[in-house]
């Protein structure tokens, strides 16, 4: 029977059993879409990452990346966790940059090092794209808070570096705390704004990327919650780092924080017990962006997965 070599890690986390967890799988190539997608839907994790080419010495390896509901083009922490596991056991030996062949394109990921392991990685996000603003007041009712919870001055608005989300700016932190999503308005909600999976090129269902700037932690600038839809139900994701592009990007375009150029430490994940913390930096001139979006991985498990 065939088995696949693959490798458990947590993404954005400063230690081991925090942040985002991923399996990444080796020698993925002779997978089929609904094998990879089946694969993803038993490990139950966010997201999945399956490395088709292993190239040697070439730094530049083509990865698909499966949600339990389906593929998607890009998305931050995989492509973070996948880097790390093709450094470590594909490529072994150092290097300062690698690249992965997502559905969206090129993706680079520079490695800094604390002897033989990386100890942090981050990647560049392609430049964002944004929607018109939608109405606040739809946005509270969906969420179970009162319209005073989001911020006046800023708007809703979607945000895409290769996955949507719906940059939400909240007040404080107790409205992120006692955010309260029901599968149904939340449905009912996208379907009427064009923004579930059915009704999009894209095929993506546009989750929700909720923030502000009251933290848990004194040294970090902004606490965040992604909650999106998935096959029907409310589902919380520890650590996004594709959302985290998208709200960087917002922040610049915005002049959330009175500047064109912003280093923040963005946490996620607190109110699920997986604590992570995610550093942006970027800057925007004109209708051009840098979005960086990094953290640290943490090697968790490794196995073999025997493929049927």
């Amino acid at each position: 029977m065939q088995t696949l070599p693959f490798y458990i890690v947590d993404v954005f986390a400063n230690t081991p059993y925090r942040g985002n967890q991923l399996a990444v799988f080796l020698n993925a190539a002779g997978l089929t879409t609904q094998q990879m997608l089946q694969i993803a839907q038993e490990i139950g994790f966010a997201e999945s990452s399956f490395i088709l080419s292993d190239q040697g010495t070439q730094e530049n390896f083509e990865v698909k990346i499966f949600t339990v509901e389906y593929e998607v083009p890009f998305a931050g922490h995989p492509t973070l966790g996948t880097a790390y596991v093709i450094q470590q056991f594909l490529l072994q030996k150092p290097v300062p940059e690698l690249s992965l062949q997502l559905k969206v394109g090129s993706i680079p990921v520079t490695l800094a090092y604390s002897g033989d392991r990386p100890n942090f990685l981050m990647m560049r996000q392609m430049n964002p794209t944004f929607q018109d603003p939608l109405p606040k007041k739809e946005i509270a009712e969906v969420m179970g808070l009162p319209l005073t919870a989001i911020h006046p001055d800023f708007p809703v608005q979607e945000v895409s570096t290769g996955l949507p989300f719906l940059i939400i700016p909240l007040q404080t932190l107790t409205d992120i705390q006692q955010l309260t999503l029901h599968p149904e308005k939340v449905l009912a909600f996208l379907q009427r704004h064009g923004l579930y999976k059915t009704q999009r090129p894209d095929a993506l269902t546009v989750a929700f990327y909720f923030f502000c700037p009251e933290t848990y932690t004194p040294d970090h600038q902004v606490n965040a919650r992604m909650l999106a839809l998935e096959n029907g139900r409310i589902i919380e994701d520890a650590a996004t780092g594709s959302a985290n592009g998208c709200l960087l990007s917002y922040l610049l375009k915005h002049q959330y924080f009175g500047k064109d150029h912003l280093k923040l430490l963005v946490e996620q994940g607190y109110e699920i017990h997986r604590n992570a913390t995610v550093k942006v930096s970027g800057s925007v001139s004109g209708d051009q962006y840098d979005i960086n979006v990094g953290g640290q991985v943490q090697l968790i498990a490794k196995g073999e997965w025997y493929v049927r």
